[in-house]
C-alpha cells in the first residue's frame, strides 16, 4: 500500500483547515458578535448608549474574526503575504479603533442615564457626509466652534438638514467622552 495524502476538508488550496481550539474560539467570536448585533438592535433600541455600545463591540469581534480567518490563509506567493498581512492588520486597526468607542461609551453610561450631557452652540462651521451612492446621503459629523459631534445614529438626511438646520444656528447636547450628539434643537 502506498502512502496517500490526506485530502482538505474545505477542498480549497489557499485555506488551511484549523484545529479544534481555534475553530471553537471563531466560533466563539462569532457567536458573540452575532448577539451583540441582536442586543443592540432589539433589547436596547431605546438606549442610546447601550444600543451604540452593543454595536461597536459586534463590529471590534466581527473585525477580529476576519483577521483570524485571514490568519489560516494559505501563503503561496509574495503577493498573497503582502494581501493577507495587510488584511489581518486592517482588520486588527478597526478592531481596536471599535474597541475604543466600545470603551468611550461605556464611560457615558452614567452621564446619558442621569441626563448629563455637554452642549455647543452655533452655526455648523463644517459637515460630513457618509458618501453613500445609491441612496440618501446622511450627516455623519457636525463641527461647531471646533467641536465635532457625531449625528450618524440620528440618520440625519442631507435634505432635511438643509430643509431644517442649514444656515441656522443649533444647539447640539452629547456625550461626554464619545462625543456622540444626544439632542439637536434650533436655537431661536
Amino acid at each position: 500500500m502506498g502512502y496517500r495524502k490526506k485530502k482538505r476538508i474545505t477542498g480549497s488550496r489557499s485555506f488551511k483547515t484549523p484545529s479544534t481550539i481555534p475553530l471553537v474560539l471563531l466560533f466563539v467570536i462569532l457567536l458573540f458578535s452575532a448577539l451583540s448585533l441582536l442586543l443592540s438592535s432589539t433589547v436596547f433600541q431605546d438606549h442610546l448608549v447601550l444600543s451604540e455600545l452593543f454595536l461597536f463591540l459586534s463590529m471590534s469581534l466581527l473585525s477580529l474574526f476576519i483577521g483570524f480567518v485571514a490568519s489560516y490563509s494559505s501563503i503561496n506567493n509574495w503577493i498573497e503575504r503582502i494581501l493577507i498581512s495587510v488584511v489581518i492588520v486592517g482588520s486588527l486597526a478597526f478592531s481596536l479603533t471599535f474597541a475604543h468607542t466600545l470603551f468611550q461609551l461605556y464611560e457615558d453610561i452614567d452621564l446619558y442615564e442621569v441626563r448629563n450631557f455637554e452642549s455647543v452652540e452655533g452655526v455648523p462651521s463644517s459637515l460630513t457626509f457618509d458618501g453613500y451612492i445609491n441612496g440618501p446621503d446622511y450627516v455623519t459629523s457636525i463641527t461647531i466652534q471646533h467641536k465635532k459631534v457625531i449625528v450618524s445614529h440620528l440618520n440625519i438626511t442631507a435634505k432635511r438638514y438643509k430643509e431644517h438646520f442649514k444656515n441656522k444656528s443649533i444647539r447640539i447636547s452629547y456625550l461626554t467622552h464619545s462625543k456622540f450628539a444626544v439632542i439637536i434643537d434650533k436655537n431661536d
